[in-house]
């Protein structure tokens, strides 16, 4: 069952304005989620990196790469030894 939408009610002329403010609104408030916002910067570092591979080169966005590489891996390892720590 589909929700009562209340721009049917709204003169012709009201109506574009209305959804355009409504359509802003709702992407504001889904960037504003901590997974977005996450989402969108890993996506400009991406595109940091891809922008160096191309201008200087391979190693230089290796480079740039290692944090988005290690950082997970190095966040399971400290994971990995507290708990092991706590359970024996």
């Amino acid at each position: 069952m589909h929700g009562w939408d209340w721009l049917e009610l709204l003169p012709p002329h009201e109506r574009g304005p209305q959804r355009q403010r409504r359509r802003i609104q709702r992407l504001r408030s889904q960037l504003m989620r901590p997974r977005s916002t996450i989402a969108l910067l890993v996506l400009v570092y991406l595109v940091v990196v891809f922008t160096l591979a191309r201008l200087t080169g391979s190693v230089l966005a290796l480079l740039a790469t290692l944090p988005l590489i290690l950082a997970p891996l190095l966040s399971a390892l400290i994971y990995w030894l507290l708990w092991s720590d706590f359970h024996r």
